[in-house]
Protein backbone atom coordinates (compact mmCIF):
# COMPACT_ATOMS: atom_id res chain seq x y z
CA UNK A 1 0.00 0.00 0.00
CA UNK A 2 1.24 3.63 -1.08
CA UNK A 3 0.00 7.01 0.36
CA UNK A 4 -0.21 8.79 -3.16
CA UNK A 5 -0.31 12.14 -3.36
CA UNK A 6 0.42 12.84 -0.14
CA UNK A 7 3.48 15.00 0.50
CA UNK A 8 2.88 16.44 3.86
CA UNK A 9 1.33 15.45 6.88
CA UNK A 10 -1.20 17.93 6.76
CA UNK A 11 -2.57 16.52 3.53
CA UNK A 12 -3.93 13.59 4.98
CA UNK A 13 -7.45 13.20 4.71
CA UNK A 14 -9.47 12.72 8.00
CA UNK A 15 -11.68 9.23 7.85
CA UNK A 16 -14.66 10.97 9.07
CA UNK A 17 -16.97 8.84 7.77
CA UNK A 18 -15.94 5.83 10.60
CA UNK A 19 -15.97 5.36 13.96
CA UNK A 20 -16.95 3.01 16.61
CA UNK A 21 -18.54 -0.13 16.22
CA UNK A 22 -21.79 0.60 14.69
CA UNK A 23 -23.52 -2.50 14.15
CA UNK A 24 -21.77 -2.89 10.50
CA UNK A 25 -18.23 -3.63 10.20
CA UNK A 26 -18.66 -1.45 6.96
CA UNK A 27 -18.47 1.90 9.42
CA UNK A 28 -15.55 0.69 11.43
CA UNK A 29 -12.37 2.44 11.80
CA UNK A 30 -10.89 -1.00 11.98
CA UNK A 31 -12.06 -2.02 8.32
CA UNK A 32 -11.28 1.46 6.70
CA UNK A 33 -7.75 0.57 8.28
CA UNK A 34 -7.38 -2.72 7.01
CA UNK A 35 -9.24 -1.71 4.11
CA UNK A 36 -6.03 1.39 3.44
CA UNK A 37 -3.18 -0.86 4.36
CA UNK A 38 -4.21 -4.08 2.46
CA UNK A 39 -4.80 -6.37 5.63
CA UNK A 40 -6.99 -9.54 5.15
CA UNK A 41 -9.51 -10.06 7.46
CA UNK A 42 -8.89 -11.88 10.50
CA UNK A 43 -8.72 -15.19 10.61
CA UNK A 44 -8.27 -17.35 13.87
CA UNK A 45 -8.75 -20.62 12.45
CA UNK A 46 -4.99 -20.50 10.91
CA UNK A 47 -3.32 -20.94 14.19
CA UNK A 48 -2.28 -24.18 15.76
CA UNK A 49 -2.49 -23.02 19.27
CA UNK A 50 -5.47 -21.02 20.03
CA UNK A 51 -4.29 -20.82 23.79
CA UNK A 52 -1.72 -18.20 22.20
CA UNK A 53 -3.31 -16.50 19.17
CA UNK A 54 -6.20 -15.78 19.29
CA UNK A 55 -6.23 -16.40 23.15
CA UNK A 56 -4.09 -13.18 23.34
CA UNK A 57 -6.21 -11.20 21.08
CA UNK A 58 -9.68 -11.94 21.26
CA UNK A 59 -10.58 -10.81 24.55
CA UNK A 60 -13.88 -12.54 26.14
CA UNK A 61 -15.98 -11.46 29.02
CA UNK A 62 -15.89 -15.05 30.33
CA UNK A 63 -13.62 -17.87 29.60
CA UNK A 64 -14.16 -19.56 26.48
CA UNK A 65 -12.76 -22.49 24.53
CA UNK A 66 -8.85 -20.15 24.59
CA UNK A 67 -9.74 -16.92 25.57
CA UNK A 68 -9.63 -16.03 29.18
CA UNK A 69 -12.10 -13.86 30.86
CA UNK A 70 -11.06 -9.83 30.75
CA UNK A 71 -7.93 -8.34 29.59
CA UNK A 72 -4.68 -10.18 27.93
CA UNK A 73 -1.11 -9.25 27.82
CA UNK A 74 1.93 -9.63 26.55
CA UNK A 75 5.60 -8.24 26.43
CA UNK A 76 7.52 -7.84 23.24
CA UNK A 77 11.62 -7.36 23.22
CA UNK A 78 13.99 -6.43 20.07
CA UNK A 79 16.67 -4.50 18.55
CA UNK A 80 15.66 -0.90 16.89
CA UNK A 81 14.88 -1.67 14.04
CA UNK A 82 13.28 -5.26 14.08
CA UNK A 83 9.50 -3.35 13.50
CA UNK A 84 8.28 -3.19 16.84
CA UNK A 85 6.13 -0.14 16.16
CA UNK A 86 5.04 -1.63 13.10
CA UNK A 87 3.50 -4.78 14.80
CA UNK A 88 2.16 -2.80 17.54
CA UNK A 89 0.00 -0.88 14.60
CA UNK A 90 -1.08 -3.77 13.22
CA UNK A 91 -1.93 -5.31 16.64
CA UNK A 92 -3.98 -2.14 17.36
CA UNK A 93 -6.12 -2.59 13.92
CA UNK A 94 -6.92 -6.31 15.08
CA UNK A 95 -7.60 -5.01 18.41
CA UNK A 96 -10.37 -2.72 16.98
CA UNK A 97 -11.20 -5.20 14.45
CA UNK A 98 -12.19 -8.43 16.78
CA UNK A 99 -13.13 -6.94 19.72
CA UNK A 100 -15.79 -5.02 18.70
CA UNK A 101 -18.43 -7.08 18.39
CA UNK A 102 -21.88 -8.13 19.73
CA UNK A 103 -21.66 -8.27 23.55
CA UNK A 104 -18.18 -6.74 23.07
CA UNK A 105 -16.61 -3.04 23.04
CA UNK A 106 -13.05 -1.67 23.38
CA UNK A 107 -11.13 1.11 22.58
CA UNK A 108 -6.70 1.53 21.91
CA UNK A 109 -4.75 3.42 23.54
CA UNK A 110 -1.16 4.30 22.55
CA UNK A 111 1.34 5.74 24.40
CA UNK A 112 2.36 8.63 23.22
CA UNK A 113 6.09 10.58 23.68
CA UNK A 114 7.29 14.05 22.73
CA UNK A 115 10.04 12.78 21.08
CA UNK A 116 8.65 10.27 19.03
CA UNK A 117 5.87 9.56 16.42
CA UNK A 118 5.20 6.02 15.20
CA UNK A 119 2.01 6.50 15.43
CA UNK A 120 1.55 8.41 12.40
CA UNK A 121 0.09 5.96 9.61
CA UNK A 122 -3.03 5.98 11.54
CA UNK A 123 -2.97 9.48 12.26
CA UNK A 124 -5.80 9.80 9.93
CA UNK A 125 -8.02 7.87 12.59
CA UNK A 126 -6.50 8.95 15.66
CA UNK A 127 -8.33 10.87 18.61
CA UNK A 128 -5.14 12.41 20.35
CA UNK A 129 -5.78 13.36 23.91
CA UNK A 130 -3.52 16.14 25.55
CA UNK A 131 -3.22 17.22 28.73
CA UNK A 132 -5.94 20.51 29.20
CA UNK A 133 -3.58 22.27 31.39
CA UNK A 134 -0.75 22.87 28.82
CA UNK A 135 0.01 24.90 26.15
CA UNK A 136 1.23 22.78 23.06
CA UNK A 137 3.40 23.18 20.12
CA UNK A 138 3.62 21.00 16.94
CA UNK A 139 6.13 20.55 14.32
CA UNK A 140 6.80 18.89 11.32
CA UNK A 141 10.40 17.91 11.05
CA UNK A 142 11.67 16.40 7.53
CA UNK A 143 14.18 14.05 7.50
CA UNK A 144 14.69 14.51 4.13
CA UNK A 145 18.43 15.35 3.38
CA UNK A 146 17.17 16.93 -0.28
CA UNK A 147 14.34 18.81 1.18
CA UNK A 148 15.14 19.51 5.06
CA UNK A 149 12.97 21.90 7.30
CA UNK A 150 10.46 22.34 9.96
CA UNK A 151 7.40 24.20 10.46
CA UNK A 152 4.80 24.71 13.02
CA UNK A 153 0.99 23.83 12.16
CA UNK A 154 -2.22 22.39 13.64
CA UNK A 155 -2.85 19.26 15.33
CA UNK A 156 -6.02 19.10 13.87
CA UNK A 157 -4.76 19.34 10.69
CA UNK A 158 -3.19 16.13 10.89
CA UNK A 159 -5.39 13.75 12.66
CA UNK A 160 -9.37 13.29 12.73
CA UNK A 161 -9.68 14.73 16.36
CA UNK A 162 -8.05 16.51 18.86
CA UNK A 163 -9.48 16.06 22.99
CA UNK A 164 -8.53 17.78 25.76
CA UNK A 165 -8.34 15.96 29.35
CA UNK A 166 -8.13 17.18 32.59
CA UNK A 167 -6.81 14.09 34.57
CA UNK A 168 -6.50 10.37 34.01
CA UNK A 169 -10.29 9.84 35.67
CA UNK A 170 -11.51 12.60 33.06
CA UNK A 171 -9.60 10.80 30.50
CA UNK A 172 -11.61 7.01 30.34
CA UNK A 173 -14.56 8.94 31.75
CA UNK A 174 -14.86 11.83 28.73
CA UNK A 175 -12.66 10.89 25.90
CA UNK A 176 -12.08 7.42 25.51
CA UNK A 177 -14.13 5.63 23.02
CA UNK A 178 -14.92 1.94 21.73
CA UNK A 179 -14.06 1.46 18.66
CA UNK A 180 -11.38 4.32 18.07
CA UNK A 181 -7.34 4.86 17.95
CA UNK A 182 -6.34 6.40 20.75
CA UNK A 183 -3.19 8.48 20.65
CA UNK A 184 -2.39 9.83 24.45
CA UNK A 185 0.43 11.82 25.99
CA UNK A 186 0.91 12.21 29.22
CA UNK A 187 0.45 15.33 31.68
CA UNK A 188 3.61 16.52 32.71
CA UNK A 189 2.39 18.01 35.72
CA UNK A 190 0.46 14.72 37.01
CA UNK A 191 -2.64 16.34 37.47
CA UNK A 192 -5.03 13.99 39.20
CA UNK A 193 -2.49 11.22 39.83
CA UNK A 194 -2.06 10.90 43.40
CA UNK A 195 -6.22 11.67 43.75
CA UNK A 196 -6.51 8.27 42.00
CA UNK A 197 -4.01 6.91 44.21
CA UNK A 198 -5.20 7.66 47.53
CA UNK A 199 -8.98 6.32 46.02
CA UNK A 200 -7.24 3.47 45.60
CA UNK A 201 -6.79 0.29 47.94
CA UNK A 202 -3.05 0.40 47.05
CA UNK A 203 -0.75 1.68 50.51
CA UNK A 204 2.59 2.01 49.63
CA UNK A 205 4.87 5.23 51.08
CA UNK A 206 4.70 7.51 47.46
CA UNK A 207 3.59 10.60 45.77
CA UNK A 208 2.28 11.52 42.57
CA UNK A 209 3.91 15.78 41.92
CA UNK A 210 4.34 18.03 39.93
CA UNK A 211 8.60 17.41 38.76
CA UNK A 212 8.01 13.49 38.93
CA UNK A 213 9.55 11.92 35.47
CA UNK A 214 6.44 12.05 33.21
CA UNK A 215 6.75 8.58 32.41
CA UNK A 216 4.96 7.80 36.12
CA UNK A 217 1.66 9.41 34.72
CA UNK A 218 1.45 6.21 32.79
CA UNK A 219 1.43 3.96 36.31
CA UNK A 220 -1.75 6.75 37.47
CA UNK A 221 -3.29 6.28 34.05
CA UNK A 222 -3.63 2.70 34.33
CA UNK A 223 -4.31 2.77 37.75
CA UNK A 224 -7.23 5.03 37.23
CA UNK A 225 -8.72 2.84 34.47
CA UNK A 226 -8.92 0.01 36.54
CA UNK A 227 -10.07 1.52 39.78
CA UNK A 228 -12.55 3.70 38.21
CA UNK A 229 -13.43 2.11 34.69
CA UNK A 230 -15.49 2.60 32.89
CA UNK A 231 -16.00 -0.94 33.62
CA UNK A 232 -18.72 -1.64 30.51
CA UNK A 233 -15.69 -1.95 27.79
CA UNK A 234 -12.73 -2.92 27.31
CA UNK A 235 -9.62 -0.70 26.41
CA UNK A 236 -5.74 -1.53 25.26
CA UNK A 237 -2.43 0.04 26.37
CA UNK A 238 0.40 -0.42 23.73
CA UNK A 239 3.53 1.32 25.95
CA UNK A 240 6.46 1.39 23.76
CA UNK A 241 9.88 1.51 25.94
CA UNK A 242 8.35 -0.15 28.34
CA UNK A 243 11.94 -0.01 30.36
CA UNK A 244 11.51 4.06 30.73
CA UNK A 245 7.99 3.12 32.80
CA UNK A 246 9.28 0.57 35.04
CA UNK A 247 12.92 0.45 34.92
CA UNK A 248 15.08 -2.29 36.56
CA UNK A 249 16.77 0.45 38.15
CA UNK A 250 14.10 1.94 39.88
CA UNK A 251 15.35 2.96 43.25
CA UNK A 252 13.54 4.31 46.48
CA UNK A 253 14.62 8.32 45.02
CA UNK A 254 12.82 11.53 45.65
CA UNK A 255 10.22 10.10 43.00
CA UNK A 256 9.20 7.37 44.55
CA UNK A 257 10.20 5.37 41.72
CA UNK A 258 10.96 1.74 43.50
CA UNK A 259 7.33 1.72 44.68
CA UNK A 260 5.51 2.90 41.73
CA UNK A 261 7.11 -0.01 40.68
CA UNK A 262 5.79 -1.81 42.84
CA UNK A 263 2.40 -0.28 42.63
CA UNK A 264 2.26 -1.17 38.95
CA UNK A 265 3.12 -4.82 39.43
CA UNK A 266 -0.51 -4.71 41.51
CA UNK A 267 -1.94 -3.01 39.22
CA UNK A 268 -0.74 -5.10 36.23
CA UNK A 269 -2.11 -8.57 37.75
CA UNK A 270 -5.76 -6.56 38.79
CA UNK A 271 -6.04 -5.08 35.31
CA UNK A 272 -6.75 -8.65 33.52
CA UNK A 273 -9.92 -8.62 36.11
CA UNK A 274 -11.55 -5.14 34.49
CA UNK A 275 -10.62 -5.91 31.02
CA UNK A 276 -7.91 -4.26 30.78
CA UNK A 277 -4.95 -5.30 28.31
CA UNK A 278 -1.16 -4.15 28.38
CA UNK A 279 0.70 -5.07 25.39
CA UNK A 280 4.62 -3.39 25.84
CA UNK A 281 7.85 -3.20 24.24
CA UNK A 282 11.24 -2.98 25.08
CA UNK A 283 14.62 -3.38 23.54
CA UNK A 284 15.86 -5.87 26.35
CA UNK A 285 14.30 -7.82 29.15
CA UNK A 286 17.23 -6.67 31.45
CA UNK A 287 15.85 -2.92 30.86
CA UNK A 288 12.55 -3.69 32.77
CA UNK A 289 11.85 -4.76 36.27
CA UNK A 290 11.34 -8.26 37.69
CA UNK A 291 8.86 -7.12 39.60
CA UNK A 292 6.84 -7.03 36.65
CA UNK A 293 8.33 -9.42 34.18
CA UNK A 294 7.25 -12.12 36.29
CA UNK A 295 3.52 -11.07 36.01
CA UNK A 296 3.53 -11.76 32.19
CA UNK A 297 1.23 -14.07 30.49
CA UNK A 298 2.38 -14.08 26.62
CA UNK A 299 5.73 -13.14 25.07
CA UNK A 300 6.85 -12.01 22.06
CA UNK A 301 10.59 -12.51 20.96
CA UNK A 302 11.11 -10.36 17.58
CA UNK A 303 13.46 -11.73 14.70
CA UNK A 304 17.22 -10.96 14.74
CA UNK A 305 17.66 -12.07 18.57
CA UNK A 306 17.72 -15.58 19.64
CA UNK A 307 14.55 -16.66 22.05
CA UNK A 308 14.85 -18.05 25.20
CA UNK A 309 15.16 -22.19 25.46
CA UNK A 310 15.07 -22.91 28.78
CA UNK A 311 12.98 -21.57 31.69
CA UNK A 312 15.96 -20.36 33.40
CA UNK A 313 16.91 -17.94 30.85
CA UNK A 314 13.66 -16.23 31.32
CA UNK A 315 12.55 -14.06 34.59
CA UNK A 316 9.35 -15.83 35.32
CA UNK A 317 9.27 -18.54 33.47
CA UNK A 318 8.27 -21.83 35.04
CA UNK A 319 8.81 -23.60 31.47
CA UNK A 320 9.66 -22.57 27.84
CA UNK A 321 8.55 -24.55 25.12
CA UNK A 322 11.21 -23.50 22.56
CA UNK A 323 14.21 -25.86 22.87
CA UNK A 324 16.39 -24.26 19.71
CA UNK A 325 17.25 -20.77 18.35
CA UNK A 326 14.19 -19.96 16.08
CA UNK A 327 14.06 -16.07 15.66
CA UNK A 328 17.86 -15.17 15.11
CA UNK A 329 17.57 -15.29 11.31
CA UNK A 330 14.17 -13.83 11.31
CA UNK A 331 13.41 -11.28 8.74
CA UNK A 332 11.66 -8.47 9.82
CA UNK A 333 7.85 -8.78 9.26
CA UNK A 334 8.19 -11.79 11.45
CA UNK A 335 8.29 -13.06 15.27
CA UNK A 336 7.63 -15.55 17.76
CA UNK A 337 4.74 -15.37 20.36
CA UNK A 338 4.96 -18.17 23.30
CA UNK A 339 3.48 -18.70 26.48
CA UNK A 340 4.48 -21.49 28.92
CA UNK A 341 3.23 -24.26 27.23
CA UNK A 342 2.76 -23.28 23.17
CA UNK A 343 4.19 -20.90 20.64
CA UNK A 344 2.72 -19.45 17.52
CA UNK A 345 5.79 -19.25 14.88
CA UNK A 346 6.00 -17.52 12.89
CA UNK A 347 3.81 -14.80 13.63
CA UNK A 348 4.04 -12.07 10.57
CA UNK A 349 2.64 -8.45 10.21
CA UNK A 350 2.59 -6.50 6.72
CA UNK A 351 3.75 -3.57 5.97
CA UNK A 352 2.30 -0.11 7.48
CA UNK A 353 4.30 2.75 5.94
CA UNK A 354 4.13 6.16 7.17
CA UNK A 355 2.20 9.13 4.59
CA UNK A 356 5.71 10.74 4.59
CA UNK A 357 9.26 10.95 5.73
CA UNK A 358 8.28 14.06 8.20
CA UNK A 359 8.79 13.44 12.22
CA UNK A 360 5.55 15.03 14.21
CA UNK A 361 6.99 16.57 17.01
CA UNK A 362 4.42 17.60 19.77
CA UNK A 363 5.93 19.95 22.89
CA UNK A 364 3.93 20.16 25.93
CA UNK A 365 4.40 23.05 28.56
CA UNK A 366 2.41 24.04 31.22
CA UNK A 367 -0.04 26.99 31.03
CA UNK A 368 -1.03 27.22 34.05
CA UNK A 369 1.53 27.85 37.61
CA UNK A 370 0.60 25.64 40.28
CA UNK A 371 -0.99 27.00 43.49
CA UNK A 372 1.66 27.29 46.08
CA UNK A 373 -0.29 25.14 48.38
CA UNK A 374 0.60 22.50 45.87
CA UNK A 375 4.03 23.46 45.22
CA UNK A 376 6.59 20.73 44.69
CA UNK A 377 8.24 19.99 48.24
CA UNK A 378 11.45 18.28 46.39
CA UNK A 379 11.64 21.72 44.54
CA UNK A 380 14.47 24.03 45.88
CA UNK A 381 13.95 26.42 48.27
CA UNK A 382 14.19 29.10 46.10
CA UNK A 383 11.81 27.59 43.65
CA UNK A 384 9.76 27.24 46.29
CA UNK A 385 9.59 30.62 47.55
CA UNK A 386 9.79 31.90 44.43
CA UNK A 387 6.48 30.36 43.36
CA UNK A 388 4.97 31.41 47.29
CA UNK A 389 5.71 35.04 46.21
CA UNK A 390 4.12 35.00 42.98
CA UNK A 391 7.34 34.54 40.93
CA UNK A 392 8.59 36.52 38.41
CA UNK A 393 6.31 35.08 35.26
CA UNK A 394 2.71 34.80 35.43
CA UNK A 395 0.31 32.30 33.15
CA UNK A 396 -3.13 32.82 31.85
CA UNK A 397 -5.55 30.26 33.51
CA UNK A 398 -8.03 28.87 31.38
CA UNK A 399 -10.44 26.11 31.01
CA UNK A 400 -10.05 23.29 28.04
CA UNK A 401 -11.98 20.39 29.94
CA UNK A 402 -14.12 17.87 27.97
CA UNK A 403 -13.10 20.14 25.10
CA UNK A 404 -12.61 18.40 21.60
CA UNK A 405 -11.24 20.17 18.17
CA UNK A 406 -12.26 18.21 15.18
CA UNK A 407 -10.01 18.02 12.73
CA UNK A 408 -9.91 18.24 8.60
CA UNK A 409 -1.22 -7.17 14.42
CA UNK A 410 -1.10 -9.39 13.16
CA UNK A 411 -1.39 -10.79 10.00
CA UNK A 412 -3.91 -13.86 10.81
CA UNK A 413 -3.76 -15.17 8.01
CA UNK A 414 0.05 -14.68 6.90
CA UNK A 415 0.96 -17.72 8.86
CA UNK A 416 0.70 -18.75 12.81
CA UNK A 417 0.95 -22.06 14.25
CA UNK A 418 3.81 -23.80 15.79
CA UNK A 419 5.09 -25.44 12.29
Amino acid sequence: MTWDNITTLTELESRTGTGTWLESSRHSDADSMRRHFSMPAYDGSVFDYPSVVPGCLKHARDNSAHSPAGGTDFMAFGKPGSGKSTQGLEWAIRLLEVNNRPGMSEAVVWRASESRSEWTPLAPWATVCLPASCDVEVRLESTDPDAPGTREVALEDVVREVRYYEDPRDLFENHVEAGKFHVVYPDPQMRGCQAVYEDSPHRYDLEFTDGDPVDHWWIAAVLARVEHGPFHEFVSFLIDEVGDVIPQGASKDAFDSYQKVELFRDVYVDARKFGVSLYTYGHSPEDVHEKVRRKVRWYITMNGIANPTKASQWVGANSVPMDRDLTSHLPVGKCLMWTETNFCYPLSWGDIPKPTDEELRVRLSPAVQKDASDADDRSSGDEAEAIADGGTTSFDRFDRSSTSSEGAGVDATGGGGSS
